[in-house]
């Protein structure tokens, strides 16, 4: 049996129960790849919570929203300029396919063998390194040529799984509504505990963007500050689109669209503008 984990403590490692800095965190969504690919990020919101806000995952997955801020230092950028500037603790996202250079596109191979194996080099001792894949023996087969040896079994370090990270969290830290078969990103459950606190209806995500009905002090007004600031020159013509697919990064499945037009509708009852979004949020909001 775990402790109840510590929620003041900032440190990853103690909230796993490990002294090693180097971990290894399984989130089986990173394999998935292609139009329909989604969520990938769904597990930074959790690690946010242990300080960790510098991040480096591909381009692709930065769709024009963070439900949390953090520092980016782009795959792209790592494999093109090296690692010497990079500092940490640092939270790295890359699959399997990405490490042994299996996933391309038409601009360029996925391939960061020797970029993890310089920074595996590179990196203090004491200070987190946290790569985020789809397996539990991520493989780089140009560096380690042993068949069936995964990375892991030449430098120390703590493999865990995500899902029982965050399913461990919500169990001594939150009271949400939602089952982790709907989401597993912290940030939804967040605003789901938040709301049911409130005496709302909080068992599902697109009731939790309702802005008609939620309180001024909700996480869910957080994005749409982030949309007016990422657009504020408006060039973009199709935004439920645009929000729709912001937020493919982040959700599973399901309720996206629902979820994109109640923050278009917002955002078009407050002509993008954060002072008007101010004043709606907070004097409309003392009548609910």
């Amino acid at each position: 049996m775990h402790d109840p984990p510590d929620s003041e403590t900032p440190a990853l490692a103690d909230f796993i129960g490990t002294r090693d800095s180097f971990l290894v965190i399984r989130d089986p969504q990173l394999a998935k790849t292609g139009s329909q690919a989604r969520a990938q990020l769904r597990s930074l919101p959790f690690l946010a919570e242990f300080g960790l806000d510098r991040v480096s995952h591909p381009e692709i997955y930065d769709n024009g929203l963070r439900l949390v801020e953090y520092e980016l230092l782009p795959n792209e950028n790592l494999r093109e300029n090296g690692v010497d500037g990079v500092e940490f603790p640092l939270v790295h996202y890359v699959s399997q396919e990405m490490l042994t250079g299996e996933l391309r596109d038409e601009d360029s191979t996925f391939d960061d063998q020797d970029v993890i194996r310089r920074l595996l080099r590179k990196r203090p001792e004491s200070l987190p390194y946290v790569l985020v894949t789809d397996t539990s023996t991520p493989k780089m087969p140009r560096h380690t040529k042993k068949p069936g040896k995964s990375f892991i079994d030449e430098f120390e370090c703590t493999v865990t799984d995500y899902k029982g990270l965050l399913k461990r969290y919500i169990q001594y830290n939150l009271d949400s509504d939602l089952p982790l078969s709907t989401t597993q990103n912290l940030f939804f459950h967040q605003i789901s505990a938040h709301h049911k606190q409130e005496g709302l209806e909080a068992g599902s995500i697109p009731v939790l963007f309702d802005y008609t009905q939620i309180p001024a002090d909700s996480p869910a007004w957080a994005p749409l500050y982030y949309l007016i600031r990422e657009d504020v020159d408006r060039v973009l013509e199709d935004y439920s689109e645009r929000i729709r697919e912001a937020l493919r990064s982040w959700t599973e499945r399901g309720p996206t669209q629902k979820v994109a037009n109640s923050m278009l509708d917002m955002l078009e009852r407050v002509e993008f503008e954060e002072d008007r979004l101010d004043s709606y949020r907070y004097r409309h909001q003392e009548d609910i």
